[in-house]
């Protein structure tokens, strides 16, 4: 029976949990830090199959984050500023980077880690900068990763004198499957395969493990970070997702599979290349990640196509009403969702200019029937909007910048006044199914004059989406300056109709346009910075 004291136990959870805790603060400090500069630098690093790749590397060296990677590619796929093949590229250099983290763990570093730790509390609760505070979080997790691995480390050293835990290990590595397997497995319940080889790497450290057990173990380590991703993509509403996490994991199999047959050849490798067992530990991550970019770089184009027609865009059965762009695993990458987000509100947006457009030249003069209140648009309107809106509460839960507060605030604004614009757009659907020829007929002039309106207040919408889609302060600045020919034109009709009819359906109906342009005027003025 393996005799192991509690205070080891209790050593070895307790790193692991700091060693976590540690990759989750960098990750999220360089995150807030450095989410919108990445961004901009994958529109110049994806034109190339190996600029993909390279952008793969940072990308995960960053966030840490596989999922993180996978948001990102997914949303570039969705809104076509690259190809599948090249989002694959992104998802071969995530290996890597994966490895060269990984690298930096197998430095003793304890002593420069705590020095780290010391910088990041200065930066992070002294300077008062708030775009420097993300930067001293990560310094510090950076710290924490090497204090975890000290500590398990140290928790392993009683393991030396425990014949059973010595017969385990060596079995690892007399059987290659039950050796890959357990990584699989470990990796699938830390969610974390940097977590799995720190683990690999303390045992090293004691001198508890032989690189035969070890080679077996980061195949299975590899395979089993994919493991998460793609479960969570099996409920993803985006096909580009399940491809991207699918692949992914092939990736990592059809490897595994492939160096099998020379594990003897790949450990004869690893100790050319020199350094200790940890180091060997590292390079053995290292070699499989440069060994699938060799192997499947040039045939990413190829296994994009297959991805397709082994999961082919459904075209077939009843409509569902789901997101374009919003996809849940972006929330790991706040700069990401907000940009899901404003490409769904911009969407919602041009749903209710063609709505807008039809209403007085369709429903008026030609008289036919429009989608009001209860109606499946104003149904999916209001999926869209309460859907977005529980979107954008969860991404305010999570660890944002100033910056990014700000921006989700403004965004719940913008969506609110969206939700106003519709209202009153099916309100005014509904008011005009009441419009009878006869009263058309008898208040032919006011319907000239509020034809004019209704152009004036379709043109002032139509340069409101326009300013919020790039963001265009000038053009805002056009929408607020347009405002006042639209009172005016709503008073001069409110007294022509008071004079002229008791058809108060004509009144609502200008009411109801006023209204969709005070919105419209409002949603210009968050975009001036008014707001």
């Amino acid at each position: 029976m393996i005799n192991i004291n509690f205070s080891a136990w209790v050593a070895f959870l307790g790193g692991l949990g700091i060693f976590m805790f540690g990759v989750h603060t960098t990750a999220s400090g360089l995150q807030m830090f450095a989410a919108n500069r990445l961004k901009e630098l994958l529109e110049s690093l994806t034109k190339k199959t190996y600029l993909a790749v390279l952008f793969g590397i940072i990308m995960t060296v960053a966030f840490q984050s596989s999922t993180a990677t996978t948001v990102l590619v997914v949303e570039f796929v969705n809104v076509g500023l690259m190809s599948l093949g090249r989002a694959l590229g992104i998802v071969l250099g995530s290996a890597l980077g994966t490895s060269l983290s990984i690298q930096l763990i197998a430095f003793k570093m304890l002593n420069v880690a705590l020095g780290f730790i010391f910088v990041g509390f200065i930066l992070y609760l002294i300077v008062k900068t708030p775009h420097i505070k993300p930067l001293g979080q990560a310094m510090i997790g950076f710290g924490l990763i090497f204090v975890g691995i000290s500590i398990m480390s140290g928790a392993f050293a009683p393991l030396k004198d425990v014949p059973q835990v010595q017969e385990f290990l060596a079995q690892l590595g007399a059987k290659p499957f039950f050796g890959i397997l357990v990584g699989l497995v470990l990796t699938a319940l830390m969610q974390s395969s940097t977590a799995t080889v720190a683990i690999l790497i303390s045992l090293a450290d004691q001198g508890l493990i032989n690189l035969g057990a070890v080679i077996p173990l980061v195949l299975g380590a590899h395979i089993g970070g994919t493991v998460t991703t793609l479960i969570s993509t099996l409920t993803a509403q985006k096909q580009d997702a399940r491809r991207v996490a699918l692949a992914n994991t092939l990736y990592k199999v059809l490897a595994t599979l492939l160096v099998l047959p020379f594990l003897p050849e790949v450990a004869d490798l690893l100790i050319w290349m020199g350094g200790d067992l940890k180091r060997q530990v590292a390079n053995s991550h290292l070699v499989f990640s440069i060994m699938m970019i060799i192997l499947f770089m040039p045939l990413n184009n190829w296994i994009a196509k297959v991805m397709v027609r082994i999961l082919p865009d459904s075209s077939q059965g009843i409509k569902k009403v789901q997101f374009k762009y919003v996809d849940e695993a972006s929330l790991e990458v706040p700069a990401i969702a907000l940009t899901q987000i404003h490409l769904e509100i911009q969407g919602m947006g041009k749903v209710l200019r063609e709505e807008l457009m039809s209403q007085i030249p369709t429903g008026v003069l030609e008289m036919r029937a429009l989608p009001g209140k209860g109606s499946p648009l104003e149904q999916e309107f209001q999926w869209y909007y309460q859907h977005i809106f529980r979107f954008l509460a969860d991404l305010s839960a999570k660890e944002v910048t100033a910056q990014q507060h700000e921006e989700i605030l403004n965004t719940q604004f913008i969506l609110k006044e969206f939700q106003y614009v519709g209202d009153a757009l099916f309100d005014l659907s509904d008011h005009i199914q009441n419009v009878t020829k006869e009263n058309r007929l008898e208040t032919e002039g006011i319907w000239r004059d509020m034809k004019e309106l209704y152009e004036t207040v379709l043109n002032n919408y139509n340069r409101m989406l326009g300013a919020l889609k790039s963001w265009d302060r000038d053009l805002a600045g056009e929408v607020i300056r347009e405002h006042p020919d639209v009172v005016r034109l709503q008073r001069a009709l409110q007294f022509g109709i008071l004079a002229k009819t008791t058809q108060w359906e004509n009144l609502d109906i200008v009411n109801l346009l006023y209204r969709i342009d005070k919105h419209s005027v409002n949603i210009a003025q968050v975009v001036m910075g008014l707001v």
